[in-house]
């Protein structure tokens, strides 16, 4: 069979083509299209409304109320927030079957400033990283808040690796199993991305391009919010939202201490008071339970008695 040079020629330019082909995100985009606002003391739908970016004829529509209606502390309004999330699929095998409930989220930064310094935040050259490794993370946040997801919720991302976390033993060396990891677009300190990276290099890279955005906190926290609706043992507190650095200490600086967790409305270190805020459906007792004390010790931290009614919204003490 006489076969055609121009065919020839022709499909060896296809495949050469399709292999320098750079990665570019999917057109897909995920919507989350509500979020839960509880009102706290002195809040006023304008003020809401300005802090989601949105209207108050589009909450008071979304909740079957008028604009001039009374709000009261505790209240949970619906958010119409239209979060776009953007789909950056890693291959299934950077990832496994999720056994196990999902209880924390674990925080990382990311970047390729140890190969292209001046460049450190190449979306492209990132994922390559992630496939090149064999490691993976559920979204990872860019610079100007941008969410990619990489790893369905519903699988288990290989991005925590060996460790342990206080207060829970039952997790060590399986914290894939138990959590949505959560890369952002970031630099360390010198000292913290010591490891990765000479001297020189970090030396070149932008100061502006060190640390943390306030577009990636503000899209950090959107994104917690629709993790925690969507995995009702995820609480944000510092018991259930952690960074890799206090998982594996001895192997890990990310996220680092130039992340602000107060941006997410979280203390510093897992050693501050721990802050429980009161959901539906939560009594004294299951909320001493699940911190592992007694609603003895909870009343007398909070100057209240065992007997005393929970509001939604409200903020308790848990004492260590």
């Amino acid at each position: 069979m006489k076969i055609n040079r121009f065919w020839i020629i022709f499909c060896s330019l296809f495949i050469t083509a399709a292999m320098t082909v750079p990665l570019s995100v999917s057109a897909e985009e995920k919507d989350l299209q509500t979020t839960i606002h509880i009102v706290e003391e002195g809040e006023y739908l304008s003020v809401i409304a300005q802090e989601y970016d949105v209207t108050m004829e589009e909450i008071a529509e979304a909740n079957d109320m008028e604009t001039t209606d009374y709000l009261y502390v505790g209240q949970e309004l619906v958010i119409p927030v239209e979060e776009e999330i953007m789909d950056l699929s890693l291959p299934l095998e950077h990832s496994e079957e999720r056994t196990k409930e999902v209880t924390h989220v674990m925080t990382h930064f990311t970047s390729n400033a140890a190969l292209t310094p001046q460049n450190p935040y190449s979306v492209n050259d990132i994922y390559d990283n992630f496939v090149d490794y064999g490691v993976s993370a559920h979204y990872m946040i860019g610079r100007d808040g941008e969410i990619y997801q990489l790893v369905d919720e519903d699988r288990a991302a290989f991005h925590a690796g060996e460790g342990s976390l206080s207060g829970f033993p039952e997790y060590d060396n399986d914290m894939n199993q138990r959590s949505i990891g959560i890369e952002l677009l970031a630099v360390g300190t010198e000292e913290e991305m010591a490891s990765m990276m000479s001297t020189e290099a970090y030396h070149s890279i932008d100061s502006s391009d060190i640390g943390y955005t306030e577009d990636q906190y503000k899209a950090l926290d959107e994104l917690l919010e629709g993790i925690e609706q969507r995995n009702p043992d995820v609480q944000r507190d510092r018991d259930h939202i952690v960074g890799h650095d206090e998982y594996a200490p001895d192997r890990k600086t990310d996220p680092g201490s130039l992340f602000n967790w107060a941006e997410i409305g979280l203390s510093e270190t897992r050693d501050d008071t721990q802050v429980h805020t009161v959901k539906e459906g939560d009594y004294l007792w299951g909320i001493a339970n699940e911190y592992g004390t007694t609603a003895e010790a909870v009343a007398e931290a909070n100057d209240m008695d065992t007997q005393d009614p929970l509001w939604v919204g409200e903020e308790l003490e848990i004492p260590e």
